[in-house]
């Protein structure tokens, strides 16, 4: 994501929206501060036909560079339609200030690592945790998106290894065949209910 911002102003640089502005500025910050890399104008009549409304918006875009971040006084039917279907990250203001444009790009900033987050794939085995020999593995993640592998093929390798003292699992329920590997004298676990759907398994090492 990059620090750029393009911001809707009319012929008095005031926010407005797309069919009353006359110009868009194209803010990048710099060394803490924001500052108008670019002036894009255009003339939008108030008569114009969808068509040419759409054709005004297209040609905008093109000139933005590779900022995706554009804010006006309101923004509704064609345009936020367009920069909606375009990528852009839309946002309404009653004025412009560096404080603003700050909270606007932190916003994005959030969301997007967020929803890198949730298209990174999930680890197919289990992961050491802060604490030395103790792992942890969520089994209802990694079968949401990787439904080919089962509990068996993710655990089985790993629990036979032995080299942890305490694995917590998150799963819908005790997988079956992992009840042939607890015994007095090898490995307990605890059970705890998470929600309807899901629970906490915790195995732990006998004397671990």
């Amino acid at each position: 994501m990059t620090n750029k911002i393009a911001v809707i102003v009319n012929s008095e640089s005031e926010l407005t929206n797309f069919e009353e502005g006359s110009s868009i500025l194209l803010f990048s910050k710099l060394n803490d501060d924001w500052q108008v890399e670019h002036i894009i104008s255009y003339s939008l009549d108030p008569l114009s036909s969808i068509s040419d409304t759409r054709d005004c918006i297209k040609i905008v875009i093109s000139q933005l560079k590779n900022c995706k971040i554009i804010i006006a006084k309101a923004m509704s039917g064609i345009p936020y339609i367009i920069f909606d279907r375009m990528g852009f990250a839309i946002f309404e203001a009653t004025d412009i200030s560096n404080t603003i444009l700050d909270e606007i790009l932190s916003d994005v900033e959030e969301y997007s690592n967020i929803k890198h987050l949730a298209t990174m794939e999930p680890p197919t085995s289990p992961v050491e945790t802060e604490i030395p020999g103790v792992y942890f593995f969520n089994l209802v993640e990694l079968q949401q998106k990787r439904p080919e592998i089962s509990s068996k093929k993710a655990l089985k390798a790993f629990i036979e290894n032995g080299k942890f003292i305490r694995l917590e699992i998150i799963c819908n329920h005790l997988p079956p065949w992992l009840e042939s590997y607890f015994s007095p004298d090898r490995l307990s676990y605890i059970m705890e209910p998470i929600d309807m759907n899901s629970c906490k398994v915790s195995i732990s090492k006998v004397g671990g």
